[in-house]
């Protein structure tokens, strides 16, 4: 006798909403591209950094070879950053390392949508990115005057730079990781003004007030995407294999 399929023990298939859930969780969470970009970012900037320090100590003992030296350097990092913000150019070489990095998990995009439809970031995105720019030189220009208090620059720059990210997180559809930067940016600027002290108040450290929430709370999101890209892309595998054993089951089920 056979057994009809009513009598058949039911199987756990998988759900494709599941599915679907957990793969778009996954794409969204790939964050090794901007971790890829954060340490270029963080190179080049240390660099920046060193050469502005040494022009200056060459402008105080009137060096002038040292002058310009650095200011040969400047020039090389001006070629370097326009290379790095070129697509074709740094984009290309961030897309490769990355996907040296992901290996045998290949490419992943989250689109929200159709095929076709285009997510990439508006063109208002790139006149608030040069707002940011005009936004920092005029925080500088205050210090300059003390119109501002250099302990009030972080929060003076959270001003903008908080809904910025804000908005260009949810244009290009990050996942919540996204979120956490322009979170603890402006949870750091309420420090501020509350005056806890967490301010580096040596003269030679003051930079670090900036340097440090604006690149160490990035590599925490950064970190937490890819942590969380882990458990979804285990989620996933879960799923995806459940339910291949369920269907490999079913059809290997004697007659009898």
């Amino acid at each position: 006798m056979t057994v009809s399929p009513q009598q058949r023990p039911q199987k756990h298939f998988s759900d494709p909403r599941e599915i679907a859930k957990w793969a778009s969780r996954y794409a969204k969470s790939r964050t090794i591209p901007f971790l890829v970009q954060w340490v270029f970012i963080v190179l080049i900037g240390a660099i920046i950094a060193g050469i502005v320090y040494f022009t200056f100590m060459a402008y105080r003992t009137e060096n002038f070879r040292w002058i310009l030296l650095c200011a040969a350097g400047i020039v090389g990092m001006v070629i370097a950053l326009t290379w790095f913000a070129v697509p074709k150019w740094g984009g290309e070489r961030i897309f490769r390392i990355s996907q040296w990095v992901y290996g045998e998990e290949g490419y992943a995009e989250y689109r929200g949508g159709s095929m076709d439809e285009d997510i990439s970031a508006p063109w208002w995105i790139y006149l608030l990115g040069a707002g940011l720019v005009l936004w920092h030189l005029l925080g500088t220009v205050l210090v300059a005057h003390r119109s501002l208090p250099l302990e009030y620059m972080q929060p003076f720059s959270a001003l903008y730079m908080v809904p910025f990210f804000l908005m260009m997180s949810l244009s290009q559809r990050l996942g919540f990781w996204a979120l956490i930067w322009p979170a603890l940016y402006g949870l750091h600027a309420v420090l501020i003004l509350l005056h806890v002290p967490i301010r580096f108040t040596e003269v030679h450290l003051e930079v670090l007030n900036m340097i440090v929430p604006i690149f160490g709370y990035g590599l925490i999101a950064i970190l937490v995407g890819h942590g969380y890209s882990r458990y979804a892309l285990y989620r996933l595998k879960a799923i995806v294999r459940k339910g291949l054993e369920a269907d490999r089951e079913d059809h290997e089920e004697p007659t009898r």
